[in-house]
């Protein structure tokens, strides 16, 4: 039994058995109170301060203007120093952020050009960082490149083809190489297209008996084999180049002087000694000969044509398919008529042909008279000062 503690209470049913638990609940009541008794006291002792004087009412505000006086003060003098500062130094200022430009700059290209001397002394060792780098990071590398592509699509493009163009052997070479190296791979493909693109791969194979055949047919016939040559992509791309720095550059008036001096027209004999000589010419003249006879023919029946032509359009309205150009038709009917389609067979041109078509309906036909004694004739569609110009109805003086 602890010292202090009584336990005499706590003894259950007049036995000597006591409660240790109620022993101890009652001892912890009384160390409470005899605690609080000493506190009671221990306040009684102490000498309180006395109340606090509050200022009155004007003294406060005058303390409170008395600090914001100072407050505007300090800000006034802050704001004159800060404008007469910014008056005297302003120049300075810009000269100060200026140099510190500057500095930044030349310390970023002594920044790039460590780097530049350092990976050209290791090269190795930067590939083999940036191989590394490559390695950990697949998906940043495949997306840095997809986006590097799409930024700079034409400059790549343009670069394989220079590229190319430089060294085309040793393109070459390198093809032949891979192909060598991925037989099964190319093979494995070859099958795949063929099975994908059957009617590609027919045409392929037609093509190459129609060459076979051709080259046995001029075996047969004692005739040389057929030479064409394939022209490779970086000739082609140099001839357009060429071509189009040519074509496209403005010419100097010297130059065009020079041209014009050497500039002779033919004159009608000289021209016609040609046709003589030249069996396409005389192949030509011959079918304007016998198109301008049919153009003749053809119109002298112009009347009947346009009649046919108007009827034909009625027709059409009735249908509900639309009423025709009667004009149109009727010159699309004389070409037809005359024999336009084989002119134009033997090489001869659509504008020389609209133009006969045009006299010669012009010849037969009436000019359309105005009220006002003024004639109306068809002009042709023509070119003029390099425009194109339909072709319209035109006054004629005297109807």
């Amino acid at each position: 039994m602890s010292e202090g503690v009584d336990d005499t209470s706590a003894q259950q049913g007049g036995t000597n058995a006591t409660n240790p638990h109620a022993a101890w609940a009652r001892a912890g009541k009384d160390r409470q109170a005899a605690k609080r008794a000493d506190e009671a006291h221990a306040r009684e002792a102490v000498q309180l301060p006395p109340p606090r004087v509050r200022p009155a009412p004007e003294e406060i505000r005058r303390a409170d203007d008395q600090a914001a006086s100072a407050f505007f003060r300090r800000r006034r003098s802050k704001s004159a120093m800060s404008s007469l500062r910014g008056e005297r130094s302003h120049a300075e200022y810009q000269r100060v952020v200026g140099e510190r430009v500057r500095r930044a700059k030349e310390r970023r290209e002594k920044d790039r050009e460590r780097v530049r001397r350092w990976s050209e002394a290791h090269r190795e060792q930067k590939r083999a960082s940036i191989r590394r780098w490559h390695e950990a990071h697949p998906e940043k590398t495949a997306e840095y490149s997809r986006r590097y592509y799409e930024r700079h699509r034409e400059e790549i493009l343009a670069r394989g083809r220079a590229r190319r163009d430089r060294d085309p052997a040793k393109v070459s070479a390198s093809a032949r190489e891979w192909q060598q190296r991925n037989r099964e791979h190319l093979s494995e493909w070859q099958r795949t297209y063929r099975a994908e693109n059957r009617d590609a791969y027919e045409r392929s194979l037609r093509s190459n008996r129609e060459a076979k055949m051709l080259q046995r047919k001029l075996k047969a016939a004692g005739l040389p084999p057929k030479n064409v040559k394939r022209s490779p992509a970086r000739e082609r791309r140099a001839h357009e180049a060429e071509a189009e720095q040519f074509y496209e550059r403005l010419q100097t008036p010297a130059e065009r002087k020079r041209l014009m001096d050497g500039y002779r027209p033919l004159d009608e004999a000289t021209l016609a000694s040609w046709r003589e000589r030249s069996p396409l010419a005389r192949r030509r003249d011959a079918q304007l000969s016998r198109f301008r006879r049919g153009l003749d023919r053809a119109a002298g029946g112009a009347e009947q044509i346009r009649e046919e032509a108007r009827m034909d359009s009625i027709a059409h309205a009735h249908r509900g398919r639309g009423p025709l150009d009667v004009d149109a038709e009727l010159r699309q009917r004389v070409f037809d008529a005359a024999g336009g389609r084989e002119y134009l067979a033997a090489g001869g041109d659509r504008h020389t042909a609209s133009l006969l078509v045009e006299e010669a309906l012009e010849a037969r036909a009436p000019a359309v008279t105005r009220p006002d004694g003024h004639g109306m004739v068809w002009v042709p569609e023509h070119t003029r000062a390099g425009r194109e110009i339909a072709g319209h109805w035109r006054r004629r003086p005297g109807g």
